[in-house]
């Protein structure tokens, strides 16, 4: 092999290896980033913006060791500040974790460049014409192995990344500082390593592994501690949030319980109201009967007004047909009222075709609940909320709309979440959407949301059928 055929193939090794990286990156995004906040083509995108820097960067006449970090990970931090600032700590710490990967690979990957490049030193036919030729198709051959080395490398890292993270979770600005410390600190351990690996002298070129033979050694049990230690730092943090999502769980069924048993004292309280009415009411008759008897009709229509008045304020706006249910629509209804929110409702409901009241009574809260405070911060003639009830075959289906603001704030899984709280906790809302969608998926149903023209709207299909309500 010629000199000018070697050089192609050290710039192809080059170009190669940015290739292969800029693969890895897309993989990465995939990893942490759901469908719903990067789909396939925008991962593509971004992750072949981040290759052609890598090229770019390479193919200039000056060295840029180094630079191809800085230049990946301002472009993608712009990208998420115009597309979406909340993922911005989500995405920095994908590149760095890239990048740490990458590094890793590279301490392993200068140590057996080393073993092999003396191998061929030691073994080269110097009395030969052609030796030059020959240690330049071995060194091409180095290129290589190197290459398919990093293949082999990064499809590991990224099979037992993958493995760890079996849910994509947002992250926050702490969690991703807490996770990126080991990339900066095998960046700064290869950026030193580089810079005395090969250091000209006056007299003579200090050649680290020549002079620090068990640095050699030391290298690679390094660098696979660094990764070892990135890998742990991933799977805690998985399991951190997964055990928060379990106690939020656990929260939301101890509301739930606590909600029950609200209802329930609401809906004996109104009953007891009903008793007391009959037992008044059979007085009253007795009372009407007496006027009219004695023939005292102007009497008799005045008492009858004053029944009026007592039962229009004493009784409930809406009956579903269903006590429990009853006492989630009229709670809302008078919470609506004293917050000037026309409140319209067509909904009954009867506990005889599979689905417990229990179920349905969780599920218009939860909307009900969203839409009291979605209507809260728009104008008092702006508001208002439209429940109703349709029962078509096998099937119940409920839907809920609501005026709002036109803000929506959605998760790492594109579900919406609520904004009860401050910022910092984002994370334990949206509980009760997902509630309702437990529920829906325990009837066979669906939940289906849709916001268009300051408009909220919600569909929950139940079909109904025999299940036991836990």
């Amino acid at each position: 092999m010629s000199e000018e055929i070697f050089l192609l193939f050290q710039d192809g090794y080059g170009y190669a290896m940015i290739v292969v990286r800029g693969i890895f990156f897309g993989l990465m995004i995939q990893t942490f980033f759901s469908r719903a906040v990067l789909d396939k083509k925008k991962t593509i995108i971004l992750s072949a913006v981040v290759t052609v820097e890598g090229l770019i960067l390479f193919a200039l006449p000056i060295s840029t060791r180094g630079i191809w970090t800085y230049i990946s990970l301002i472009t993608v931090l712009a990208v998420f500040f115009f597309y979406n600032r909340q993922y911005m700590p989500h995405i920095a710490f994908v590149l760095l974790l890239w990048t740490n990967v990458f590094y890793v690979w590279y301490l392993m990957n200068t140590v057996t460049n080393d073993i092999f490049g003396d191998l061929i030193i030691e073994t080269l036919d110097y009395s030969s014409e052609n030796a030059m030729e020959q240690m330049y198709c071995r060194m091409a051959w180095l290129f290589v192995i190197s290459i398919l080395f990093l293949v082999v490398f990064s499809i590991a890292a990224h099979f037992i990344i993958k493995a760890i993270c079996k849910k994509k979770y947002d992250m926050s600005i702490t969690e991703a500082l807490y996770l990126s410390v080991y990339s900066v600190i095998s960046y700064f351990i290869v950026y030193m390593i580089a810079e005395v690996m090969i250091v000209p002298l006056e007299k003579e070129v200090f050649m680290l592994f020549e002079e620090k033979k068990d640095i050699k050694w030391m290298l690679p049990v390094l660098a696979i501690l660094i990764f070892i230690g990135e890998i742990s730092a991933i799977a805690t943090w998985q399991r951190y949030r997964r055990l928060k999502e379990e106690d939020l769980l656990l929260q939301e069924q101890l509301r739930e319980q606590e909600f029950i048993r609200k209802k329930i004292e609401y809906t004996e309280k109104y009953h007891d109201q009903i008793r007391t009415l009959r037992h008044d009411m059979a007085g009253k008759l007795m009372i009407l009967k007496s006027f009219l008897e004695s023939e005292r009709y102007k009497d008799a229509t005045q008492f009858l007004g004053e029944m009026d008045i007592e039962l229009s304020s004493g009784g409930a706006r809406f009956s579903t047909g269903n006590p429990v249910t009853d006492a989630v629509i009229n709670e809302a209804a008078a919470i609506c009222e004293k917050q000037k929110c026309r409140f319209d409702c067509d909904f009954s409901f009867a506990e005889n075709k599979g689905i417990a009241a229990i179920d349905m009574a969780i599920v218009l809260n939860n909307l009900l609940d969203n839409s009291i405070e979605a209507v809260a911060t728009i104008a008092p003639d702006e508001r208002y909320i439209k429940l109703s009830g349709t029962s078509k075959d096998n099937f119940y289906l409920v839907k809920v709309e609501n005026a709002y603001d036109g803000n929506v704030i959605r998760g790492a899984d594109n579900n919406i979440i609520s904004r009860k709280k401050a910022d910092s906790d984002l994370e334990s809302h949206g509980i009760g959407l997902k509630s309702v969608m437990n529920i829906a998926e325990k009837y066979l149903g669906a939940v289906d949301i849709r916001t268009e023209n300051l408009v909220f709207e919600v569909k929950v299909m139940l079909q109904n059928i025999t299940v036991d309500s836990k």
